[in-house]
Parts: C-alpha cells; sequence; structure tokens
C-alpha cells in the first residue's frame, strides 16, 4: 500500500487547512489577537455634523469606503466605541450582506463600526500576516464554510473567534513573509496608479486630435 504522506513535500504536513510547514501552527483567531470583537448593532440616528458610521458595505478592495456612510453624534461614536473601538493596525471583517470583505487600517482611523467584525492585532505585522491570510484562497475558503442565512448571508462573532488561522513558527519569520506580500501589494497599487493617468493622458489625446 502506497504510503498516504508520500505526495507531502519533505519539511511539510497535512492539516486541516492543507499542507503547511512543519514549524508552523494553526491557532484562533482569539488566540492571535488582543481581541475579536464586532460593531454595534444598534441604528444610530444620522446627524449633520458628527463622526463616521461605518458598515459592511463601506469596506471595499481592502480598505475603508467612507463616501456613502453617514455621521452620527459625539454621544453615540462614544457609546459604540466603549464595545469596539477601532485603532491603528486593526483589521476590518464584513459579517453581513456581502461577506468576507477585508480592510487594513493602517492609519489612525476617526469613525465607529456597525455589524463590522474587529480583530485587533496590535502590530503593523501580525495585522498584515491576518490581512493577507484571510484574504487568500484557504482563509476565503474558510469564511465561505462559516456563512449562514438564506435571505441575507452573515457570519456570527463567535465564528470570527474561533477562525482557524496558520501562523509560521517565529515572529520575525511572520514579519518577513508579511513584508514581502505588503511590498508587492504596494507594486501592484502603483501599477494600477501609472495606468489610470495613462489612460486619463490617453483620453485627453483623443479628444484634442478628434473631437
Amino acid at each position: 500500500m502506497a504510503d498516504k504522506n508520500s505526495t507531502i513535500p519533505k519539511g511539510w504536513r497535512m492539516t486541516t487547512l492543507g499542507e503547511i510547514p512543519e514549524s508552523w501552527q494553526i491557532t484562533t483567531a482569539e488566540k492571535f489577537c488582543l481581541k475579536v470583537a464586532d460593531g454595534t448593532h444598534a441604528t444610530p440616528k444620522p446627524v449633520l455634523n458628527g463622526k463616521y458610521l461605518v458598515t459592511s458595505k463601506h469596506i471595499k478592495s481592502g480598505k475603508v469606503d467612507l463616501t456613502s456612510a453617514y455621521l452620527i453624534s459625539q454621544d453615540d461614536f462614544n457609546e459604540v466605541n466603549k464595545r469596539s473601538k477601532v485603532d491603528q493596525w486593526d483589521i476590518l471583517f464584513s459579517m453581513i450582506g456581502t461577506v468576507g470583505e477585508i480592510a487594513i487600517i493602517d492609519k489612525n482611523p476617526d469613525f465607529a463600526i456597525k455589524n463590522v467584525g474587529l480583530f485587533k492585532c496590535g502590530n503593523e505585522f501580525k495585522a498584515k500576516w491576518l490581512f493577507y491570510f484571510l484574504r487568500g484562497r484557504i482563509g476565503q475558503g474558510e469564511i465561505q464554510q462559516r456563512m449562514n442565512g438564506t435571505t441575507q448571508s452573515y457570519v456570527t462573532l463567535s465564528d470570527l473567534k474561533s477562525f482557524p488561522i496558520i501562523v509560521p513558527s517565529s515572529s520575525d519569520e511572520l514579519k518577513a513573509i508579511a513584508a514581502v506580500l505588503s511590498s508587492l501589494d504596494d507594486k501592484i497599487e502603483l501599477l494600477r496608479e501609472q495606468n489610470k493617468t495613462l489612460e486619463a493622458i490617453a483620453q485627453t489625446i483623443f479628444k484634442e486630435w478628434f473631437v
């Protein structure tokens, strides 16, 4: 009989999340993070002047889009933040509707959250590791398995706390991998911006020549 592990590369092992290096571990988000929480479930009233309230629909392409977010009073803002204050190097997770959108908070934020998962990582490299893991094939697959609902999809706070995460054996290894992934992301974003600039130049030239 053939060895079931014969196809696994040397130095790797099979886990519930697939093949990982032998020295790496699988933990939960609750153990990896300083805290896992979610935003308010109440609906604070909109005001003309105040602080932004971010919901799941405002998490897009790895960032928070405040374009369509409304403002809430300072009192409501303070009340929401007792439960789920967002800080730099936190990860936000869309819990309802379009589930599984991830945003990394790389600057000091000034908004509150509603029905949004909050992973408090505590530092840049842990935040980046979790960000790329959740957006990756394994992370997105695990998210799909935890989705509930028929008319509207959602995941629970309990699901987020127990979410499995693959972690390198050392913090130095985690930092190195996170730094490489972040550098690649920056280069991709730069190329996108360059493409937008080139498209704008092409449109201008076209109008000058043919319109």
